[in-house]
């Protein structure tokens, strides 16, 4: 079978790895995982060795018979195929968890779809330099509107790093896995706040190099609303987006909604 590019396949081979993976995210029988990209199943059986309720998605048809001959003893075991950003997920109950070996070429989509379910942990496998940036604290210039949304909706810890020689084709790069626990209490009531913060996290991270100031006037007109929104939020207006932390970046959006409506 050849392997497609195109959907970022870099199988985890490795069982040695699966089991380690599966070890930290310290599963129970009684839990609901989602699994995305099941691949050829190594991670998945190891999930469903544990005896938790697995859902296992899988874009590629093409690995139905192995899967399916690799999972026939697990009851437990759902598998979909499908496109998982295209897929209804309500299905899921609240306090699921994620372990994922996901396609790094879509790891912000599948990210943002995550955190607007009301997961319990996410157990994420990505590429190393993206997660490591994800750790990232208010002052180092790695630190993007990624960085700032992921931290604000859960408290964001390194568990694993995994060689390149445990996929298989190998990657170019190694992997981490990251622990995203969502926090409590929950910093939005609903969704359209949540979308509401990514936007205003995204356009404020629009161009980097330009101060909090700059990046809000794009879409803050009123210069004296602006000066009023920085100096209630405690914000220098020179200060760059990279510099807030996740505490100020609410705080800021906050006051925007209340002085603009959002708009």
């Amino acid at each position: 079978m050849t392997l497609k590019k195109s959907l970022g396949q870099n199988f985890l081979s490795n069982e040695v790895y699966a089991k380690k993976i599966v070890e930290i995210s310290q599963i129970k029988p009684n839990d609901t995982v989602l699994e995305i990209g099941a691949g050829a199943g190594t991670l998945t059986v190891a999930l469903a060795e544990t005896g938790a309720t697995i859902y296992a998605i899988e874009i590629d048809e093409r690995l139905k018979p192995v899967l399916e001959e690799r999972l026939l003893i697990f009851p437990n075991v759902h598998l979909i195929f499908s496109d998982f950003l295209a897929l209804d997920i309500s299905f899921l109950p609240d306090g699921y968890k994620c372990v994922s070996n996901i396609p790094y070429y879509i790891t912000a989509p599948i990210l943002k779809k995550l955190i607007f379910t009301h997961f319990s942990a996410l157990f994420i496998m990505m590429q190393k330099e993206v997660g490591e940036r994800l750790l990232e604290k208010a002052g180092s210039s790695n630190r993007g509107f990624l960085t700032v949304v992921l931290q604000t909706v859960g408290d964001i810890e390194k568990l694993l790093t995994v060689p390149k020689s445990a996929f298989v084709p190998n990657p170019e790069v190694d992997s981490v896995v990251l622990k995203i626990t969502r926090k409590t209490p929950f910093p939005f009531s609903d969704d359209s706040e949540l979308e509401s913060f990514w936007k205003f996290v995204s356009d404020s991270f629009a161009q980097k190099r330009k101060t909090i100031y700059n990046n809000l006037r794009a879409f803050v007109r009123d210069n004296e609303v602006l000066a009023m929104i920085l100096e209630e939020a405690i914000i220098q207006p020179t200060a760059r987006p990279e510099q807030l932390t996740e505490e100020q970046f609410l705080s800021l959006w906050r006051i925007w909604l209340k002085l603009t409506g959002g708009k």
